[in-house]
């Protein structure tokens, strides 16, 4: 027998056991890291966050009221009135689902804004959800956008959207964060819905038809059923 050659198939022997260990190590790293990503996905809800948790009452806020009179549009009832009636809808909705509803007002009168945090605040496993409309100085902008605070409130901002989208031909302006008093002082998940631009005349014209309005608040409380469900939009 040749020795050396002996001793040199060897030597390559080893060196390919050396080379499938790496490439098992290295498969098994990147298993490892896998599961901690998708874990770490898995304990905060992924893209939208935790989500909501568990709810069984949602408080329902009308924006403005009183002597505030919120946006003024060129024609048509003002946000303060279009508000309160979508809002309304919205609690008969939720209602009709099963769902335990607060409003903060249900006439022409003014809420502090301390008050509206305060009677969610004081709803234990509820959701706030408050109803505005939206209004520039320019006629061009249009479309629907919610806004939120915290991560827990992110995933119910986004179903939401996603369903008032389809209560009439609009613009998507997405979920965005914000700190509005009644989102940062908000013990519960909270989200503020502008519904449209009343400073736009062709989406004004359509959220002053009570129709529109009706499918706006089934559509928001199909988006609220939605996160109850732990559905991602």
């Amino acid at each position: 027998m040749d020795k050396g050659r002996i001793g040199m198939n060897e030597s390559q022997d080893q060196q390919k056991e050396k080379r499938a260990a790496n490439r098992g190590f290295a498969a098994a790293l990147v298993s490892g890291l896998a599961a901690v990503f998708l874990a770490s996905c898995a304990s905060t809800g992924g893209r939208y966050g935790p989500g909501a948790g568990v709810f069984d009452t949602v408080v329902v806020d009308a924006g403005h009221g009183g002597k505030d009179q919120g946006a003024r549009p060129r024609r048509g009832a003002t946000e303060k009135v279009l508000a309160l009636d979508t809002a309304r809808r919205l609690a008969a909705a939720l209602r009709a689902d099963g769902l335990r509803v607060i409003e903060t007002r249900k006439g022409d009168y003014g809420v502090p804004l301390c008050n509206r945090v305060a009677v969610s605040n004081r709803a234990a496993r509820s959701v706030f959800v408050s109803v505005h409309f939206n209004w520039v100085k320019r006629s061009g902008p249009h479309g629907i956008e919610i806004y939120y605070n915290d991560l827990r409130s992110m995933r119910l901002a986004a179903n939401i959207l996603k369903q008032a989208l389809g209560a009439y031909p609009t613009n998507n302006r997405g979920i965005k964060k914000r700190g509005l008093y009644v989102l940062r002082n908000n013990r519960r998940p909270a989200v503020l819905c502008e519904l449209g631009f009343i400073s736009s005349p062709r989406e004004n014209r359509s959220v002053q038809s009570p129709t529109v309005r009706q499918h706006l608040a089934e559509l928001v409380a199909a988006g609220i059923l939605a996160e109850r469900a732990g559905r991602n939009p």
